[in-house]
């Protein structure tokens, strides 16, 4: 029994330098940020100018249908871009499991009538995000003028939420212009809780409110910590002996925020039917040491407003990394010790992302109740979360009043408790045969 809190200890003190790993590649990425160095590398010249589609695949999206095609409209201005709406036969397969959606394929229609986008429909009502994606990239190509290479375009995929900078396509065409040889470029997000019309009266709403807030919080502490670093490691802005280091962890792309070279996604499409289709096609990408390069600018994007729907909705994504044996055995992944390597890299993730569940009720319980050098080691974890997270509310955080702000900075240990109890749904799931297809449903507060 002796030597159980020296164990403990020496566990707790390699989260601790764990952490401090995180908190360097938070600071970097708040400079990549803040410099632009993708957006301006050395030597980036002129080039052919590339011609943009911006592509919004849909699902009972109705009621913020109008209003993101209008923002999507700003972001195309000054450019050779089109904005391309992409509805699913899915829609009207499950009206009767979501009655009050809404009809997004009659609206779609409507826009597309006024000129304001393009819209395309998907037949098949057993297709997923992805297989909207790869028949949108088919209509693109017929959409292509006379002359213009498909090797000369590129799909930038955002969401119905999806709400980016309207320089966002001058980012991209800067990114492409100094890596010509890389097809794949991405835009990572900052994640917002948008409340209700209504004030959050009450304790209830107001402990909601927090809670859905540090969910926010949570998330772009990850695309600060970890998103953005591994993508920048696997790029030519770091050593090319740090990137064969790095080539083995596992980095993603999201499906908002994805522009991708029209004639990559020709010859290596997202994966059919796969309900993480981002993930998925992360980690073919991967394994073929393809470059996926960060564009120094953020897409904004919405969490969920419950909780509920937030452990849903990581209950779902946690099928991403969990999902390493399939995309392991996926024909279109390049076998070898890189794919085997970010499998175990993925297994990592999702084995912390249900950690997250016990982790800070674990923390508080060594600072009270552990040894002196547990308790020092334990506190010291916590301080080094405490930096990261008061960063990245700094740099990232919705700005508000000082005392909501506080509020979600509180409940960050809820927020990830909340994630990690997702994480855990979503293993039993998994293992129980569940596939992880679904998605956020936006609908109002309760």
């Amino acid at each position: 029994m002796s030597r159980l809190p020296l164990v403990v200890s020496g566990v707790v003190t390699a989260g601790v330098v764990r952490q401090m790993f995180v908190l360097a590649a938070l600071v970097r990425s708040g400079r990549f940020l803040r410099h632009g160095e993708a957006a301006r590398p050395p030597g980036a010249g002129g080039g052919t100018t590339p011609r943009f589609f911006i592509v919004v695949p849909v699902l009972r999206e109705a009621a913020v249908l109008r209003e993101a095609v209008a923002h999507f409209q700003a972001v195309t201005c000054g450019h050779a871009a089109t904005v391309l709406v992409v509805t699913t036969a899915r829609e009207p397969a499950e009206t009767g499991r979501h009655p009050a959606a809404g009809d997004t394929t009659a609206l779609a229609r409507e826009l597309a009538g006024e000129g304001t986008c393009t819209h395309v429909h998907y037949p098949d009502p057993l297709g997923l995000k992805g297989d909207q994606l790869n028949y949108a990239a088919a209509c693109c190509a017929g959409m292509l003028p006379d002359g213009v290479p498909s090797s000369q375009a590129f799909l930038v995929c955002y969401d119905a939420d999806s709400r980016p900078p309207v320089d966002s396509l001058a980012r991209f065409t800067q990114a492409i212009a100094g890596n010509p040889g890389a097809d794949v470029f991405h835009q990572s997000s900052r994640f917002e809780f948008r409340p209700p019309p209504w004030p959050a009266a009450g304790p209830v709403r107001r402990l909601r409110a927090a809670a859905c807030g540090a969910g926010a919080l949570r998330a772009n502490r990850f695309v600060l910590g970890f998103e953005i670093p591994r993508l920048v490691n696997r790029s030519a802005r770091v050593s090319a002996v740090k990137r064969a280091l790095c080539s083995g962890v596992y980095a993603h792309v999201t499906g908002h925020g994805l522009c991708i070279r029209l004639s990559l996604l020709q010859a290596l499409p997202f994966p059919a039917r796969s309900p993480l289709e981002d993930m998925h096609y992360s980690f073919i990408l991967g394994s073929r040491g393809l470059p996926m390069v960060a564009v120094p600018s953020l897409d904004a994007a919405e969490v969920p407003g419950t909780v509920t729907a937030q452990v849903q909705q990581a209950a779902r994504w946690f099928f991403g990394p969990a999902r390493f044996a399939r995309y392991l055995n996926d024909p279109a992944t390049c076998p070898g010790w890189r794919a085997r390597v970010m499998a175990a890299s993925a297994f990592g993730s999702a084995a912390e992302w249900a950690g997250c569940a016990i982790v800070p009720a674990l923390v508080c319980v060594l600072i009270v109740a552990g040894s002196p050098a547990v308790r020092i080691a334990a506190a010291c974890y916590a301080t080094v979360c405490a930096v990261q997270i008061a960063l990245t509310e700094a740099w990232l955080g919705t700005p508000g009043h000082p005392g909501a702000r506080l509020a979600r900075v509180t409940a960050f240990p809820l927020a990830c408790a909340v994630h990690g109890t997702g994480g855990i749904l979503g293993w039993v799931r998994q293992l129980a045969g569940g596939s992880g297809a679904g998605k956020t449903e936006r609908g109002p507060g309760v």
